[in-house]
C-alpha cells in the first residue's frame, strides 16, 4: 500500500485538536525523545487519560530506573524486528549513542551475538521473554551474573511493555512501511519458522 492510500485502522489525532494540555505536552515532548515519536502519542491520543498514563509508565522505564539505557533500547529495538512491528523498528533513541547501525540490523538474527555480556544477557532475556515463556534456567543464570531482582523485574516490565505496544502499534497500523526494511529478512519472529525457534534457543548455550 502507497503512503498516499493508506488508512490506519485508528486515526491519529491532530495535536492542535488536542485540549488536554497534559496530552498536548506528551506529543511535545515525543518529537524531542522519538521513541515512540508523536504519531504514537496522536493515535493513542483518541484516549487522553490512556495516553498520558502510558507517557507516565514508558518514560520511568525507558528512560529511568537503573538499567542503562542503551541496553534497553537495542532490546527494545531486538523486540519490534521479533514481533514485526516496521513502526516500531524504525525509531531509535537519541539518548542511545552508543548503538551502531550494524547492532540495530543484526540484534534479532538467530546466530548474532553482542560482545558486552551485560548487554548479551538483557538481550538473551528479551529474546526468551518475546519468543517462548520467559522462565529459561540458562538465561536467569546468566542474568543474575550483571543484574539485581529490582533490575530483573525492570527489565520484565519494560520488555512486556515494549511487546505489548508493538502488537498494538501494528493492529493500530499507524503508519505505512517505510520503503527500506528496518526489519532484517532472517531475524528471528514470533511468527517465524521452527528452525528459527531452535537456532534462537541453541544461542543460549553458545
Amino acid at each position: 500500500m502507497s503512503v498516499t492510500s493508506h488508512v490506519p485502522n485508528v486515526p491519529q489525532i491532530e495535536t492542535d485538536d488536542a485540549t488536554d494540555p497534559g496530552l498536548r505536552q506528551v506529543i511535545e515532548r515525543a518529537k524531542v525523545t522519538k521513541s515512540p515519536p508523536p504519531a504514537w502519542y496522536r493515535t493513542m491520543g483518541n484516549n487522553p487519560e490512556v495516553a498520558k498514563a502510558f507517557a507516565g509508565y514508558w518514560d520511568l522505564l525507558h528512560r529511568g530506573g537503573t538499567v542503562p539505557h542503551d541496553i534497553k533500547e537495542l532490546a527494545r529495538i531486538q523486540i519490534a524486528q521479533m514481533v514485526g512491528c516496521e513502526f516500531c523498528a524504525r525509531q531509535t533513541s537519541p539518548l542511545a549513542a552508543s548503538i551502531t547501525e550494524e547492532q540495530k540490523m543484526s540484534c534479532a538474527l538467530p546466530n548474532w551475538e553482542h560482545p558486552d555480556p551485560k548487554t548479551r544477557a538483557a538481550l538473551h532475556y528479551a529474546r526468551t521473554l518475546t519468543l517462548d515463556d520467559g522462565r529459561d534456567a540458562e538465561v536467569y543464570a546468566e542474568l543474575k551474573k550483571f543484574y539485581t531482582y529490582a533490575e530483573v523485574i525492570e527489565l520484565s516490565a519494560f520488555f512486556c511493555l515494549t511487546a505489548g505496544g508493538n502488537r498494538m502499534a501494528k493492529s493500530w497500523s499507524i503508519e505505512p512501511h517505510g520503503e527500506v526494511p528496518a526489519i532484517p529478512e532472517n531475524a528471528m519472529s514470533i511468527h517465524g519458522s521452527a528452525e528459527h525457534q531452535l537456532q534462537h534457543k541453541s544461542s543460549h548455550s553458545a
